[in-house]
């Protein structure tokens, strides 16, 4: 992300993006709230709660893994990308961007600024948003992935227009957490075999 301007909204700094929604006040404040969700349950750590297992189809797994407040964050990152402005990104991305084959068509189809620019930016975001929680292990990733995907997709559609923009921008960390997501979620993928095995 290339920040464009910050402000605080509750106390929390809050850096705004070249992002646009359908209701820009709701989308920046609920990112604040996750922020702030998210400070607080690093604050408390995984030192409070007890190591406990519960048995699933895949075996023996940690019950401490999930606490309320990734249930709580991931909750929100469902409210704050459920947009109008979202809902088109996804049908822009899925239909006319998957047509794009690299990233100079990508530019010059639609340079900075445009239209179909800020859809990218838009769609992309949800997953850097994602990847910074789980990275600063304030959201599970079991959780995220088990909802989600292993996100494999939208990855390998995305990445030749991170990188060029990324060399282009001379800004190696843009979308960087995306990235680090697919990796972690290819690593969840290939760990985490389907709950209902299908029928013979």
């Amino acid at each position: 992300m290339v920040p464009v301007a910050a402000g605080k909204i509750s106390g929390t700094v809050c850096t705004q993006f070249p992002e646009k929604s359908g209701d820009g006040a709701s989308f920046y404040y609920l990112y604040a709230v996750i922020a702030n969700m998210a400070k607080t349950r690093k604050r408390s750590s995984l030192s409070s709660k007890k190591n406990k297992t519960r048995r699933t189809m895949e075996g023996l797994v940690s019950a401490s893994a999930v606490t309320t407040d990734d249930v709580n964050i991931l909750l929100r990152i469902a409210e704050l990308y459920n947009t109008i402005y979202d809902f088109e990104a996804a049908e822009w991305f899925w239909g006319q961007y998957k047509e794009t084959t690299n990233y100079e068509e990508f530019r010059d189809k639609y340079p900075q600024g445009s239209k179909g620019a800020q859809l990218f930016e838009r769609f992309t975001s949800k997953f850097e948003l994602a990847g910074i929680l789980i990275e600063y292990g304030s959201l599970d990733d079991n959780l995220y992935f088990d909802r989600y995907g292993d996100v494999q997709i939208e990855w390998e559609m995305s990445k030749s227009v991170i990188y060029g923009r990324r060399k282009e921008w001379n800004y190696p960390r843009f979308r960087e957490n995306f990235e680090l997501l697919a990796t972690r979620g290819r690593k969840w993928s290939e760990s985490h075999v389907p709950k209902i095995k299908e029928h013979q």
